[in-house]
């Protein structure tokens, strides 16, 4: 299906995302940080990002923002996997055709999300 890299610093949240998301048909590539999450989609160019907001070192949201300032990155859609974000954060950070699923989430939330994110997804551009 599709690749995706996603972040949480709770390693059993990390393991919960990958098995929904493998289970699922994706490919997941896990980080701990939303540093190394930005690094890994430079490098990789996944299809989607899944990402926690609260994080050390970088949230889920300066992270989004990161990817925005780079072309070959803006495209990737977001899903924020979290309990922390209010919709006033959201509007100033998230672009149409990124998601939010409240923390606790059902597998099938996420499973939505993601599928949800990448049917919408903007185009890469040229």
């Amino acid at each position: 299906m599709s690749h995706v890299v996603a972040a949480d610093d709770d390693p059993s949240a990390r393991s919960v995302v990958e098995r929904v998301l493998t289970r699922a048909g994706h490919t997941v590539d896990l980080c701990s940080d939303g540093r190394e999450l930005v690094a890994e989609v430079r490098a990789q160019h996944p299809d989607a990002v899944v990402t926690d907001n609260e994080m050390p070192g970088m949230t889920g949201l300066q992270a989004r923002a990161e990817l925005l300032t780079t072309p070959d990155t803006a495209h990737i859609p977001v899903v924020m996997a979290t309990g922390s974000v209010t919709p006033e954060q959201a509007a100033e950070t998230l672009q149409d055709g990124d998601r939010i699923v409240r923390k606790p989430f059902q597998p099938s939330e996420l499973r939505n999300a993601v599928q949800d994110a990448l049917m919408h997804r903007r185009p890469r551009p040229a």
